[in-house]
């Protein structure tokens, strides 16, 4: 660990073993080549908020320590729910990623489990397990032979949308609406929101809008209103003013809205959300440069 400032951080050793510590923040005890290890060098810390963003590390690294030990309980659901805590923190958490996908195998979900395995080999090439891959996908293409019709063309949807094939998801998920009757309402908005979401992909903000639109009539949700404010001010609309109360949203869904909420003059509502979020994210990447023009 190249972090050598002694006033920062503090490091203990015992048999092999390493826990860190921050002011009143501590780590459980740790192999030397633990993540956090590489996570906290220097070179992936944010100077300017360096205790705060060694703190936060901590925090996720304990919540991701927890996680393993509901795993370990075959407490599979609740091992998620602090995966995903972790995942909103950084989606390329590679070992939070892999995990994920151990609990959903466990849970019987292989096409998800696939998904979330390719993510965390994406993220860390040293993941990378074939055979757990190979058995993984005979899984997977078992459970995918046994989906209806309808759920195939869900899932094939997703599959495509996860590798980036926008259009090609936006072909499996018409199949899918083919008959809208068979979905249930929240169904039914769901599945137009994945839709709308390719089309937001593909920055064909006109489609996304009338598939958002069409999603907030048949069950008014968050997801399709805040969607339908984005592609308003992408197309210089008259925004919908519901949007600014939308929920359960993506961190990048999030800096959108306070970057849109900024710009309309709307600065306070601007100003929390970037505060919450810098408290969620230090590294100087793309989303740090953007999120620092509404802090500064």
């Amino acid at each position: 660990m190249s972090l050598n400032n002694s006033d920062m951080i503090h490091m203990e050793s015992r048999e092999g073993m390493v826990r860190f510590s921050v002011e009143d923040a501590s780590t459980n005890w740790m192999d030397k080549d633990d993540l956090f290890v590489k996570r906290t060098d220097d070179d992936n810390l944010n100077s300017d908020f360096l205790i705060e963003h060694l703190k936060k590390e901590i925090q996720i690294k304990n919540i991701f320590d927890e996680a393993i030990s509901l795993f370990k309980s075959q407490k599979y659901g609740k091992a998620i729910e602090k995966l995903d805590e972790v995942l909103f923190y950084d989606p390329e958490y590679g070992d939070a990623l892999i995990f994920k996908s151990y609990c959903l195998r466990e849970q019987g979900h292989f096409v998800k489990a696939l998904r979330y395995y390719r993510r965390a080999v994406k993220s860390d090439e040293s993941l990378r397990n074939n055979e757990y891959h190979k058995a993984l996908a005979r899984q997977a293409n078992d459970e995918r032979s046994n989906f209806p019709k309808l759920k195939l063309n869900i899932f094939t949807g997703d599959e495509h949308f996860a590798q980036g094939e926008f259009e090609r998801a936006i072909e499996s998920y018409d199949k899918a609406l083919e008959d809208p009757s068979r979905f249930k309402q929240s169904i039914l908005s769901k599945l137009l929101n994945k839709k709308a979401t390719a089309y937001l992909k593909l920055e064909d903000y006109g489609e996304a809008l009338k598939c958002f639109q069409r999603s907030r009539e048949v069950d008014g949700n968050d997801y399709a209103v805040f969607g339908m404010g984005l592609c308003q001010y992408e197309l210089d609309l008259d925004i919908d003013s519901e949007f600014r109360r939308c929920l359960k949203i993506s961190k990048r869904q999030m800096l959108q809205q306070a970057l849109i909420l900024n710009n309309l003059g709307y600065h306070d509502d601007s100003s929390r959300i970037a505060d919450y979020l810098r408290k969620n994210h230090f590294r100087k990447d793309d989303f740090y440069q953007k999120l620092s023009t509404l802090i500064d």
